[in-house]
C-alpha cells in the first residue's frame, strides 16, 4: 500500500467517524425513504454544496442563510442523506481491487471531509441566527365571518371549482388528495340503519410509520348543513348515488380559491388558501369534543400533529360541521385504546 493510499485510508477512517457520532434515526432509516425524496434530498444538498464554494465561511454559512427553523432542519436532513450517500460510494471505490485515480479519490475524500465537519458543527450549534416569527396557517381564518365557507362555495357558482371547495370543506382534505381524486356515495349504515354520505380520500404524505393511507368521513343525510344538503341534492341526480371529486391542479385550485377570497374580503390581510378549509374542519372536530377523531379525520396517526391546526375556538356554533363518523386504517399514536379503528363523533343536542 502507497504512501498515497494511505492518506486516502486516513481521511476515509476520519469520514466515518464523523458519520458513526452524528448518525441520526432520520439517516438509520434512509432505506425506507421514497426514491423521489432521496432525489430531492440530493438536488438540495448539492444546490448547498455549489452556492457554498461562492460565499464566505462556505457550507456552514449557507446553511445558517435562513431565518425559518423548518428550512434549516431541511437542509440539515438533506445534506446528512447526501454525504451518507456519498460516502458509500467513496468507500467502495476506495475497496476495489485496483484503486483508479488515487488523486481525485484522495480530493474528493478531503472534501467530504470538510462538508462532514461543517455539518458537525451545525448539528452541535443549532440555528445560530436570528429566527422568523412562525406564523400558523390556522391565523389566517382570524377576522373571518363563520359562514365564510358557504360565502366562498356561493361565490364559486357557476365556475369550475365550486364542487371541490364544497369537498374541500367537508373532509379537511389535503389539495393534493383532491388531485388523487375522493369517492362520495350514499348508503345505508349497518349499525345504525341511517342513510350516510360516505366521502373515501386516499391519503397524501402516507409511510411505513406515517399518515392514514384511506379514511372515510361520514355525515347523516338528515344534516341541515348546507354544503351536506347541497351534496345529497347532487348525489339524488345520480343513476347510481354515487360521484368522484377530482382535481387536475392543486396549484390551479389555490389560485382560484385565493382570487374567490379577494374578492370577498379585500382587506383580509392573511391569504385564503385550501389549507383554511383543512384548519376550519380541524377547529370543527375539536369543537365537537373528540380529539382522536380530529387526527384521524385529517389522516393523521400522531396525536401531537393535530395541535398545528385549528382551534376549537375557531369554531361556530351554528355553522361548524358535524360528521357521525371517521374511519382510518391505522390507529392513532400514541394510544392504548386497541385496535378500534371506528369513531363516532355525535351531533351536539
Amino acid at each position: 500500500m502507497n504512501e498515497l493510499t494511505l492518506r486516502i485510508q486516513e481521511l476515509a477512517n476520519r469520514c466515518q467517524a464523523i458519520l458513526d457520532a452524528m448518525r441520526s434515526p432520520d439517516v438509520q432509516e434512509q432505506r425506507s425513504t421514497s426514491h423521489k425524496t432521496k432525489i430531492e434530498y440530493e438536488r438540495q444538498a448539492q444546490q448547498l454544496l455549489q452556492r457554498a464554494r461562492h460565499v464566505e465561511g462556505g457550507l456552514f454559512a449557507v446553511v445558517q442563510s435562513t431565518r425559518c427553523v423548518t428550512t434549516f432542519r431541511k437542509r440539515l436532513i438533506a445534506l446528512e442523506h447526501f454525504l451518507f450517500s456519498q460516502q458509500e460510494q467513496l468507500t467502495r471505490q476506495l475497496n476495489a481491487p485496483a484503486v483508479q485515480a488515487a488523486e481525485i479519490l484522495h480530493l474528493r475524500f478531503f472534501l467530504q471531509l470538510k462538508h462532514l465537519q461543517a455539518l458537525q458543527r451545525l448539528r452541535q450549534q443549532g440555528m445560530t441566527g436570528e429566527r422568523a416569527k412562525r406564523r400558523s396557517k390556522r391565523q389566517s381564518l382570524a377576522g373571518l365571518p363563520a359562514n365564510w365557507r358557504i360565502d366562498l362555495c356561493k361565490r364559486a357558482v357557476g365556475g369550475r371549482y365550486l364542487f371541490s371547495l364544497i369537498v374541500l370543506a367537508l373532509t379537511g382534505c389535503r389539495p393534493s388528495e383532491l388531485v388523487h381524486g375522493i369517492d362520495i356515495w350514499r348508503g345505508k349504515d349497518e349499525v345504525t340503519g341511517k342513510l350516510l354520505i360516505h366521502l373515501r380520500i386516499r391519503g397524501a404524505k402516507v409511510k411505513d410509520s406515517q399518515g392514514q393511507p384511506l379514511r372515510t368521513i361520514s355525515y347523516d343525510t338528515n344534516d341541515p348543513h348546507p354544503l351536506v344538503v347541497v351534496v345529497n341534492e347532487l348525489l339524488d341526480t345520480q343513476s347510481e348515488p354515487r360521484v368522484f371529486a377530482q382535481v387536475r391542479s392543486a396549484v390551479n385550485l389555490t389560485v382560484e380559491i385565493r382570487r374567490l377570497a379577494r374578492s370577498l374580503w379585500p382587506k383580509h390581510k392573511q391569504p385564503i388558501t385550501a389549507y383554511c378549509f383543512r384548519h376550519q374542519f380541524a377547529a370543527d372536530l375539536k369543537a365537537n369534543g373528540d380529539d382522536e377523531a380530529t387526527s384521524r379525520g385529517l389522516g393523521h396517526i400522531s396525536a401531537e400533529t393535530r395541535r398545528l391546526y385549528g382551534t376549537a375556538g375557531q369554531a361556530s356554533k351554528g355553522h361548524r360541521l358535524r360528521p357521525l363518523r371517521v374511519e382510518v386504517e391505522r390507529p392513532v399514536k400514541p394510544r392504548s385504546r386497541g385496535p378500534c379503528t371506528k369513531w363516532r363523533i355525535e351531533p351536539a343536542s
